[in-house]
């Protein structure tokens, strides 16, 4: 029987091998089917713009947008994935172009390392256009990160690229993904200033409330804004934690904490929020009856029969009279938790105090740090996490980024020297920060290589920005990463070798193994 549909680009891809029924996500095999031919019509798009010096941004700001709206748990709406495919043949005609569309099958090709270098380039790129996106809303943008997306696109859309060719643009994107989130921390930070620490409230007040989820500082601003003095409180949901520890949001009395946890437990929880909840960005899961009526998507995420919140015009907020409107009308939030976490130890913070940090580390009493960063999901598996940070010794320093703070993050796991063992450094992109932060310390330790500090480094991932992230690492000279919870389904036995024996990726095993030998630097 022929697959209704192709899918491996997210870490739960049945069976670790390919959705062909229908997405794990949630996302039907005739989405699928058009997020693939929307991929083929931008490398059609990228062909017609290859070599031509007369265009404008606009036309790489819409790559940007198409490729954001294709990452997993994203947009699930049929229509707004049409109308883009419809938007890119008119910038087509507006160019005159007449180029041959590529095969929109993901497994197009009769080479298995060169089908898995593109799409190990298209998942890497997509993360990419995803940061550039967010940046582009604080109006940050690069067109070193452009010129790269365009010749990723035409490279990946021409069947006779050559093996070394994607070798070469694989490294190249992890480069890329380190400028492009270097320009996304300098649109957050310039912006809304330099992350500092913050003590966030898990609890629920009293006020009736809206609850936002995703990745965009810029909506959440404009929330702000439009609900101050309304009586509406606002809290952060999921990737949104790390907002509480910008300064230009303290203003906000009503900015009250953060609700629930991770993506995948937005279910139950965006059910018992009892007000109107906001999607900006992935992660979205498919919606359920108890908030149907009352959940909204806005940039590039979408729903079927979901009210979606249009993109802001030039000088102008977006629209969020509506959300605000309902909200008034719903009662409080159900209390889910008691407590509260910290967030704000982003590279500003902690770099402020490396020579402590070195301090500690010479004297003993900071044995290791460990970075454990990226994606969470529904997996099982993935309590492999919880049980490595229980699994370290008292003295080490979990430094961590992304969701998968959720699964470790409401631990008591105490201070060392007065310092939390936990340090939550933000969102999946602020991965740059533990970046700055490791070559921070290989400076001050006068190391001629990351390897060399008592630094391991443990990634979860799920989508395609933690792919734009290991990348991003590798071009680094970051060494011996463990990853998990399984390798990527498109990583054929060939590369997965290459990526062992010249990257050292490890795969993770048991968490006490692990922590076993990250002790002893292996």
């Amino acid at each position: 029987m022929e697959n209704k549909m192709f899918c491996y680009q997210c870490q739960e891809t049945l069976n670790n091998k390919g959705c062909t029924s229908g997405g794990r996500c949630g996302k039907t095999a005739e989405v699928a089917n058009l997020q693939d031919q929307l991929i083929a019509e931008q490398k059609a798009l990228a062909l017609a713009l290859e070599g031509r010096t007369n265009v404008t941004r606009e036309y790489s700001r819409f790559i940007c947008r198409a490729m954001t709206a294709t990452l997993t748990n994203t947009n699930f709406n049929y229509d707004r994935i049409y109308f883009l495919i419809d938007e890119t043949r008119r910038y087509l005609n507006i160019l005159g172009a007449t180029v041959q569309y590529p095969d929109q099958s993901v497994q197009a090709g009769s080479n298995a390392e060169c089908i898995a270098l593109r799409e190990l380039l298209m998942y890497g790129l997509k993360g990419i256009c995803a940061y550039a996106f967010h940046a582009l809303s604080l109006g940050h943008e690069d067109n070193t990160v452009y010129d790269f997306i365009i010749k990723a696109l035409v490279a990946a859309a021409k069947p006779e690229t050559t093996e070394q060719r994607l070798t070469l643009l694989v490294m190249e994107c992890g480069r890329i993904a380190t400028l492009t989130m270097a320009m996304l921390d300098d649109a957050h930070t310039s912006t809304y200033g330099n992350p500092a620490i913050k003590q966030v409230s898990c609890e629920a007040g009293t006020n009736p409330a809206i609850l936002m989820s995703g990745h965009d500082l810029k909506d959440l601003e404009e929330l702000l804004i439009q609900t101050n003095g309304t009586g509406v409180d606002v809290y952060t949901h999921g990737e949104l934690l790390p907002a509480h520890a910008y300064p230009a949001f303290r203003k906000f009395t009503h900015f009250k904490g953060n609700y629930g946890n991770s993506w995948y437990k937005q279910g139950e929880e965006f059910a018992a929020f009892n007000g109107p909840i906001i999607v900006n960005s992935n992660c979205l899961i498919p919606v359920r009856d108890e908030y149907r009526n009352r959940l909204f998507t806005t940039g590039m995420c979408g729903y079927p029969e979901i009210t979606h919140i249009p993109h802001r015009h030039i000088g102008f907020q977006k629209d969020f009279s509506k959300v605000i409107e309902l909200a008034k009308t719903l009662p409080a939030p159900t209390k889910l938790e008691e407590g509260s976490v910290f967030c704000g130890f982003a590279h500003n913070q902690m770099i402020s105090v490396l020579d402590q940090i070195i301090h500690y580390m010479k004297s003993g009493s900071i044995r290791r740090f460990v970075i454990i960063a990226g994606c969470d999901g529904r997996d099982e598996s993935r309590e492999y996490y919880t049980k490595l940070v229980q699994a370290l010794p008292d003295d080490v320093i979990i430094l961590t980024a992304g969701c998968m703070k959720y699964r470790f993050n409401k631990l008591n796991l105490g201070k060392v020297n007065g310092i939390p063992r936990v340090l939550d450094a933000g969102q999946c992109n602020d991965t740059y920060s533990l970046i700055r932060i490791a070559l921070a310390m290989q400076d001050a330790c006068g190391v001629h290589s990351p390897d060399k500090l008592p630094v391991s480094i443990v990634l979860g991932w799920y989508e395609q920005k933690a792919v734009a992230v290991l990348l991003s690492l590798l071009s680094l000279g970051f060494q011996n990463i463990r990853l998990g919870p399984t390798l990527p389904a498109f990583c054929p036995e060939k590369l997965t070798e290459v990526l062992i024996r010249d990257y050292g990726i490890k795969m993770i095993s048991t968490p006490e193994e692990d922590a076993a030998a990250i002790m002893e630097g292996k």
